[in-house]
């Protein structure tokens, strides 16, 4: 009689151990991957598909870093702000000041002002008007220079040239209009933005951009501060 418990005990427990068994393979089996074949090829589909896209990151980098070694060898026409929590055209008339007391001459008048352009995002054009008043030639000669060798560049719109006096001329009057295009935040945050340099881009040199073209007037002539031909109208009494 006590065998035969014993045997039906074992049974009820054998029966138990293969429910739960199965319980737990239903349960946490899924979640572990066999290291199968299908299971293998499926690994490396996903694998590969990754370095496809490591790839096209790659490219798209190397691509990006191009356009921005390109964009800051165009960007030498511009100025980058040095001081920033000034107004920008008291800068530009401050580097105006400079250059003109590297030529000795004074500059009777000067009137900075900013042009307000919606379309540009990156780049601010400061417009400065000046003049000189009984000067000689030679002296406007070294203003010209001194603008055309600054590191930061002005570029001549309007310039135009008359005696300071109809009846007994000792000098000339200078009237003209300069600008000078200054970088804005977000435009210098774009070029010091740092892509992954390769070797192609450290090979690459930059390209200078052509200097933008002065507006031509009907009674102006326009001088040229980067080297180009200066074109100097003068105007005298009848």
């Amino acid at each position: 009689m006590a065998a035969s418990n014993n045997r039906v005990r074992h049974y009820l427990l054998l029966t138990f151990l293969v429910v739960v068994g199965i319980f737990f393979v239903r349960q946490y089996l899924p979640m572990i991957e066999i290291p199968t074949n299908g299971h293998i090829k499926e690994e490396e589909a996903r694998l590969q598909s990754r370095m496809n896209d490591l790839a096209v990151q790659i490219k798209m980098n190397e691509d990006w870093g191009k356009e921005l070694m390109q964009l800051r060898g165009k960007a030498s026409v511009f100025w980058v702000r040095m001081q920033p929590g000034v107004p920008v055209e008291q800068e530009v008339l401050e580097e105006f000041n400079n250059i003109s007391r590297l030529a000795s001459v004074n500059i009777q008048q000067r009137e900075p002002k900013l042009l307000r352009n919606q379309k540009a995002n990156y780049i601010q054009e400061v417009e400065l008007r000046i003049e000189l008043r009984g000067v000689s030639m030679r002296e406007f000669s070294r203003l010209l220079k001194e603008i055309s060798r600054n590191r930061r560049k002005f570029y001549w719109v309007t310039c135009m040239i008359s005696p300071d006096n109809l009846n007994k001329p000792t000098g000339i009057r200078v009237t003209g209009k300069l600008v000078a295009y200054v970088l804005t935040e977000e435009g210098t945050r774009l070029l010091d933005s740092a892509p992954v340099e390769t070797a192609n881009e450290k090979a690459s040199e930059p390209q200078e951009a052509a200097p933008p073209r002065a507006t031509r007037g009907s009674k102006t002539s326009q001088a040229h501060s980067g080297g180009a031909r200066t074109g100097l109208k003068q105007n005298g009494g009848k």
